[in-house]
């Protein structure tokens, strides 16, 4: 359940995160969007437009812009008469008056021509023309449809003025590229003036009229803005965004379009079978016009270029655009690899395994997401959101691969833990570091060194246990093993092993300690005080009060791990383990609770001891001398 609930985080932060945090994303949007856009331009002459360049022969053969104006007449009038356009798109305004307008005045007042006015969108408080411009398209918008407000800031000057006139306004991303236009601009949420490629597209038709509706259905733009003729027939319909800006529709590169020098029209070097019956863009591309832009299909072009795709788009009726349920789509998209990695993440539980699944799935994902997304732009004109379909499987794998290392490492400490309650602590670190590459030698692995040995053992403890329920003495002996434990440690001491009703502990097995003889009869004392005060909680058992024998001695020992590559097990082996455990023994026949052996005697010469003499061991052939603290 938890891999779901990860895995359905990791998607709604995928989905929500880009738009949420656009300063963030957006340069990932921008960079998604254009290799998108350059990975399906694919060859595709456009005859229907022809580019008049004033490019730097024409400025070179013609003479430095800006060119008389009965130059600029002659150009339009050429085109016109001589080459028969159908349409003249001017990427230029003339807002100076100079000698000779009326010349060109005349030109500008055919049918063919449409002009250019520059709007504020900034509101920068610029000085708002105060020219009477051409009429506009009227429009019919929905309420509530998205109109983008802007200042006329500099069009032709009144004598220049065309019949018809569309903005030229662009819109910059972060980057610098321009990538959208608005449709059409309009003062105060009225008079809208629409693009220079719409306003030349619908000078082409009689009466015609424009309507911004929303669009319906999973697969529709947010706002469509339809032109259509006086007959209600409409001739193109252009997808906005909600925001109400059109996405440029990138299609050609820049062998695709026919661009013809302004000076060969002056000269008449022109291919009338070019010319004939097409739309002209009249623009410039030479350095001194200082026109150029960045696009997602190139970083330098002519600023006419938008203007140019969206008179394309508009003959062919054919607009990309982001459905309005994009987010949505993207989420549908990656569901099914979602589920997918659930059931990777489940099955497959090997390093090995996921090591090689993960980055197969990651790079799956990335791989199918471009697949479909790429089709559905050929197929349907879909823009579907990119940057969520790239954010998920990084963010998916993140959240599992992080609480998978989480849980490993709870579960190591766990583990650790765990081995500590059955082994010595430096045991348990060495065992839990073998799972890291460190190999245990399967032979005996052990050290010689000095050590001091107890043995603690609860005395008669065979009585204690007759006529008793299991559990009673259950409860008994983890209260008496946890308080001897408690004694060991706090002085420093290793607990070996629990052996029925007895406790195995040494010192100095580790690291060292001068003072282990010490130490260790310290923990003895202590777990008799300890013995002591567990008579209330016997007494609850109702149980007679627990008492101990202690056996210690102190010698050379190998401490280690012994036992074969199926079982194994760390403890210390040698002659003063075989004492200890033979004196505790003694501990009931003297009637001592701790007993101590010679050589733990001499390390303890500091202590106050009192001998008992020589004893015979069960297993030597020479008594020793036991002792027994005052």
């Amino acid at each position: 359940m938890m891999r779901f609930i990860l895995l359905g985080l990791a998607l709604c932060a995928a989905i929500l995160l880009p738009s949420s945090l656009p300063g963030l994303f957006g340069p990932a949007d921008h960079a998604l969007d254009d290799w998108r856009t350059r990975f399906v331009m694919s060859p595709r002459p456009e005859a229907r437009i022809v580019i008049v360049d004033v490019d730097e022969r024409s400025l070179a053969e013609q003479g430095a812009w800006p060119w008389p104006r009965a130059t600029i007449a002659r150009l339009l009038r050429i085109l016109i008469d001589k080459y028969g356009v159908a349409g003249i798109a001017v990427d230029m305004v003339f807002p100076e008056v100079r000698p000779d307008d009326a010349i060109l005045a005349a030109q500008f007042r055919r049918p063919q021509m449409t002009g250019s006015v520059v709007f504020d969108l900034e509101q920068r408080m610029l000085p708002a023309l105060r020219l009477a411009l051409p009429p506009e398209l009227p429009l019919q918008a929905t309420a509530g449809a998205p109109l983008i407000s802007g200042l006329a800031a500099v069009t032709n000057h009144a004598a220049l003025m065309p019949p018809r006139a569309g903005h030229i306004t662009p819109v910059f991303d972060s980057d610098g590229a321009v990538r959208r236009l608005p449709p059409m601009i309009c003062r105060s949420g009225h008079n809208c003036r629409p693009g220079l490629a719409l306003a030349a597209f619908a000078g082409l038709a009689d009466n015609a009229y424009l309507t911004l509706h929303p669009g319906s259905g999973l697969l529709s733009p947010a706002w469509q803005l339809a032109l259509k003729t006086g007959d209600h027939t409409a001739l193109a319909t252009l997808p906005l965004s909600d925001d109400g800006m059109l996405t440029i529709p990138y299609r050609h590169s820049s062998a695709d379009w026919i661009a013809v020098s302004a000076s060969d029209i002056l000269m008449h070097k022109a291919d009338p079978a070019v010319l004939k019956g097409v739309m002209v863009l009249l623009g410039g591309t030479a350095l001194g016009l200082a026109d150029v832009i960045a696009t997602p299909v190139r970083p330098v072009t002519a600023g006419l270029e938008p203007h140019a795709e969206v008179l394309s788009a508009l003959l062919d009726n054919d607009f990309p655009f982001v459905p309005q349920w994009g987010l949505l789509l993207d989420a549908a998209l990656l569901l099914p690899f979602a589920l997918l990695l659930a059931g990777i993440a489940g099955r497959y539980a090997r390093p090995l395994q996921r090591a090689v699944l993960f980055p197969v799935w990651l790079l799956l994902t990335w791989a199918a997401c471009a697949a479909l997304s790429i089709t559905a732009l050929r197929s349907a004109n879909l823009l579907l959101p990119l940057t969520p379909l790239l954010l998920f499987a990084p963010l998916a794998l993140l959240l599992l691969l992080s609480t998978e290392l989480y849980r490993t490492g709870r579960d190591s400490i766990g583990a650790r833990a765990l081995l500590s309650a059955y082994l010595p602590r430096q045991v348990a670190q060495r065992l839990a570091a073998f799972g890291k590459g460190e190999a245990i030698d399967t032979t005996v692995d052990a050290s010689r060194r000095e050590i001091t040995v107890f043995f603690a053992d609860i005395r008669g403890f065979a009585g204690l246990c007759e006529g008793r329920p299991p559990e009673i003495v259950a409860r008994l002996m983890q209260r008496v093993f946890s308080e001897m434990a408690d004694a060991v440690i706090a002085h420093h001491g290793t607990i070996d092993k629990f052996i029925g009703d007895a406790i195995m502990a040494f010192w100095n097995a580790f690291d060292d300690d001068p003072q282990h003889a010490a130490h260790a009869l310290a923990a003895a004392q202590e777990i008799q005080r300890r013995m002591a005060a567990l008579a209330p909680f016997c007494a609850e058992l109702d149980m007679p009060p627990i008492r101990a024998g202690i056996g210690m001695e102190t010698g050379a020992a190998l401490v280690g791990n012994f036992g074969s590559a199926h079982r194994r097990t760390f403890t210390a082996l040698g002659e003063p383990v075989i004492l200890a455990s033979r004196i505790e023994r003694l501990t009931s026949t003297h009637q001592q609770p701790v007993l101590i052996g010679e050589t733990c005697a001499a390390a303890l010469g500091q202590f106050a001891l009192r001998s008992l003499g020589p004893i015979q061991i069960r297993g030597r052939a020479q008594p020793i001398v036991l002792y027994a603290p005052e």
